[in-house]
């Protein structure tokens, strides 16, 4: 799901970054996976190609002479095969910074020949159209440009090229169909900005007064125009269905901005009418589906499939259907599968002349049912199955009537013609949800104690979110799913969350909490938990078990090598994890658009398919599943600012960390792997006391560039077995730690080492532990290159020594010569 900024402003304009409205909707209501910018510089200008040639050295270059105004007149070598003189193109002129590409445009020779500037392809400007034809277009081919034109920036001549789109988590939004539109989100910003004055226009009051004072029955019922097609119901899994008739239309390539609003909405542009129909959904949130009228044969049954009927969809695909299927029909053949996608013998094509617009309302629970068994997950059935309103459905036609005025001019030559309508009986009209809320009860249940004005505030948030106040009677929204909103509680949450939680103040508890001892590897778990959150400072996620084919394939892996679930909550998401690591990129992608520095973990299961255990399970594709308990944590920084600031030595600091607070005092190893996707010099397999516990990674930069992570970043992830860990700690017996107490006296002492650069470290590491006054020893840097000996590498480390308030220096320094001594027994030199 997604928001364009162009599509918002139809309703209401926010004085604000697309970033700080990002993270107000996180906080109040959806969650915002991305941000995508489409930001054209000034440096990019309009030119007239004058003149080509063919570059002297070579026959994949061509020499342009390009008129840019005022700008100047610039000579540009362009690879581009299809450059004519005549044509209107974007240039970038010197200084011009693409940011994805990390180039900035200069004055250079190419092949001897001087170039300056860039003559820019569409995908070069971010608009991802015509891929499959000539990278340079005209762009008076898609736009109205004139000799005047020439210099002038492109993103100032047209300055809706510049915008931005919000990547909602569908997942959020189930229980908020309204929320699957632009209608829906920019009421949700408007209650945000009301009061701090962030609105520059708003049109969503015209709406809703014509929303108040519409009665949709009535329209429906008293209407003139009547449409000679009946709509007749057979099954009891429509709810309402509207037939509206549009006449002598002309289908035609959609206007220039319809299809890139469409584009960046991730729709494939069409023609003008279909492209329109995906624009209406992206806008009301209630799917449409167009008819070409003249295929249609007598009226519009909506009925249930019969057992195995075969249905042909839009991309040419044949499914069989079952009786808990239902199709919309005519009297001789089915069309369309309800709610989910069309057939291919009614759509709109060139040759249509006339057209039957359908806004319907469908059992949800059923709906999805068929799209998940059928595999037919388009944006219409994501949106069907979130329980739309049946009476927003109805008022959705009074949307629509608006938008055909709006792109009316794109749209070309229409007439409107007449209606039919089905409302089931028994279901309309739906009453409003009236709530009765208790003001005071609220204010203390959100806050704990009084609130000056709280009231008046509430009100105003309610009434921003277009909820009808009577006195204490609530009055909900007809957009609002019908079980989204039904008790005093949702309407507190309403008024909390666009309050702002963080204006919540945190008060403890005000009963007493018994302590009820862990057992088992739940106690493992809250160990890990306290020390990762209290000590490391790391955030916790949830993440669900299942993973993509997308998400494994990143790292060379088979679906085939998974567990794989017949009936997927999420048939995109099939597969049973058998690490966590499928799942880190995706969090990182995420977090890193609004954090510089990031600290993750999560524990789960992981689960492994194991070979048969005897012949006769062999014999029987007897599936044995291996499941086992890990925690993954992950920390990004995107700028380090040195190598002592590399992410990788943070990780192993947290796993000591992780194993110190496990009371695992042993010796960490870490023996090199070899796995193409991650950096070749910063990956490992963990062992501990001789026994693999974990890995470690570090991304290898070219994977953080195909996820739009700078490569500059450094991101580090480690995996640890926790059920071998609880079996390692299971054995250790009568064995004592000493607390520290603020009567011990800690020290730190830094000692750097020289060893040979494919020697592990991990063996000085534990020769140094072997000093008894030593309690604790980090790596803080591994460095290797200019003012060392050549093959070889230092190693810095920390060394802790407690002791009990009388030792001397010399006691100190015997102890480090100890140390010094040690790490030489195994080859180390210290570092002058």
């Amino acid at each position: 799901m997604k928001y364009h900024s162009q599509l918002i402003k139809k309703y209401i304009s926010i004085h604000d970054t697309p970033e700080n409205i990002a993270n107000k909707l996180i906080l109040k209501t959806v969650e915002i996976e991305e941000i995508i910018k489409r930001e054209i510089p000034s440096s990019i200008v309009i030119g007239k190609v004058t003149s080509t040639e063919k570059h002297p050295d070579s026959d994949h270059l061509n020499l342009c002479q390009v008129d840019c105004g005022d700008k100047g007149k610039f000579q540009i070598v362009c690879w581009a095969n299809n450059v004519t003189s005549g044509l209107f193109v974007p240039v970038a002129l010197e200084g011009t910074v693409f940011e994805k590409a990390g180039i900035t445009i200069a004055k250079r020779k190419l092949r001897g020949v001087e170039s300056n500037g860039m003559i820019c392809s569409k995908g070069e400007l971010d608009i991802n159209e015509d891929t499959d034809q000539p990278r340079i277009r005209d762009l008076s081919q898609d736009l109205p440009i004139t000799e005047d034109d020439k210099g002038t920036p492109l993103s100032e001549k047209f300055a809706r090229l510049n915008n931005y789109v919000l990547d909602v988590d569908n997942k959020g939004l189930t229980n908020r169909p309204d929320l699957t539109g632009h209608f829906g989100i920019a009421r949700e910003l408007n209650a945000m900005y009301h009061s701090s004055g962030g609105i520059n226009y708003n049109k969503l009051t015209e709406y809703q007064e014509t929303f108040k004072h519409t009665n949709i029955f009535d329209l429906l019922e008293h209407n003139e125009k009547k449409l000679g097609k009946k709509v007749i119901a057979e099954t009891e899994g429509l709810h309402n269905y509207i037939l509206l008739a549009l006449n002598t239309i002309e289908v035609k390539k959609s206007w220039f901005f319809m299809r890139l609003q469409n584009i960046d909405l991730g729709n494939g542009p069409i023609n003008n009418w279909v492209d329109f129909s995906n624009l209406f959904m992206n806008i009301s949130g209630n799917p449409v589906h167009f008819f070409d009228a003249d295929k249609v044969e007598g009226n519009i049954i909506v009925r249930n499939a019969r057992e195995w009927e075969e249905f042909t969809d839009l991309m040419g695909k044949t499914h069989k259907l079952l009786p808990q299927d239902i199709v919309i029909a005519d009297e001789k053949k089915a069309l369309c599968l309800w709610g989910i996608m069309g057939g291919n013998n009614s759509g709109v094509t060139e040759e249509t002349k006339n057209i039957l617009v359908e806004i319907a309302n469908f059992d949800p629970v059923a709906l999805r049912k068929t799209g998940v068994r059928l595999g037919l997950r388009t944006d219409s059935e994501l949106r069907n199955e979130k329980n739309i309103n049946p009476t927003y459905s109805l008022y959705a036609l009074l949307l629509f009537l608006d938008e055909l005025k709006y792109y009316e001019k794109e749209l070309g030559n229409f007439e409107i013609g007449g209606i039919s309508s089905y409302l089931k009986p028994g279901l309309h009209p739906i009453p409003t949800i009236n709530i009765e809320v208790d003001y005071p009860k609220m204010q203390q249940f959100i806050f704990g104690k009084e609130q000056e004005h709280f009231q008046e505030k509430a009100e105003a948030i309610l009434k921003n979110l277009w909820f009808s106040l009577t006195g204490n009677q609530i009055g909900v929204p007809l957009w609002r799913g019908p079980e989204d909103i039904t008790i005093p509680e949702d309407i507190t949450e309403e008024v909390a969350r666009i309050r702002g939680y963080e204006a919540i103040e945190n008060i403890p508890a005000e009963t007493a909490i018994q302590n009820t001892p862990f057992t088992g590897n739940i106690a493992l778990i809250r160990n890990i938990e306290q020390q990762l959150v209290k000590v490391e400072g790391f955030d916790q996620l949830e993440l669900y078990p299942r993973v993509s084919e997308k998400n494994i394939s990143e790292f060379g892996r088979s679906s085939e090598d998974f567990i794989q679930l017949q009936n997927p909550v999420n048939p995109e998401c099939p597969l049973l994890r058998d690490s966590f690591l499928y799942q880190l990129v995706q969090m990182t992608t995420k977090n890193a658009k609004f954090f510089d520095e990031i600290k993750l973990f999560d524990t789960g299961i992981i689960r492994t398919k194991e070979k048969p255990k005897n012949q006769e399970d062999s014999k029987y594709a007897i599936a044995h599943i291996d499941e086992q308990l890990h925690t993954w944590i992950i920390i990004y920084k995107k700028a380090p600012g040195s190598r002592k600031e590399d992410t990788l030595f943070d990780t192993k600091n947290a796993i000591q960390s992780i194993l110190n607070a496990l009371e695992l005092k042993g010796e960490i190893e870490y023996r090199p792997t070899e796995v193409k996707y991650f950096h070749p010099k910063k990956q490992a397999t963990i062992l501990y006391q001789g026994n693999e516990i974990g890995v470690i990674w570090s991304l290898h930069p070219l994977t953080l560039k195909n996820n739009k992570i700078p490569e500059s970043a450094s991101c580090t992830y480690a995996e640890l077995n926790l059920q071998i860990l609880e079996e390692i700690k299971s054995k250790i017996t009568e064995q004592t730690y000493p607390f520290e107490t603020l009567q011990d006296q800690i020290l730190w002492r830094d000692i750097s080492f020289v060893i040979d650069e494919k020697a592990e470290f991990g063996g000085v590491i534990s020769a140094i532990r072997e000093v008894k006054d030593i309690k604790d020893i980090q790596v803080f840097d591994l460095y290797q290159g200019s003012n060392l000996p050549e093959g070889k590498k230092s190693l810095a480390v920390k060394i802790k020594i407690i002791g009990d308030g009388n030792m001397t220096t010399e006691a100190i320094n015997e102890i480090m010569q100890q140390a010094i001594k040690k790490a030489e027994g195994v080859g180390a030199e210290l570092r002058g």
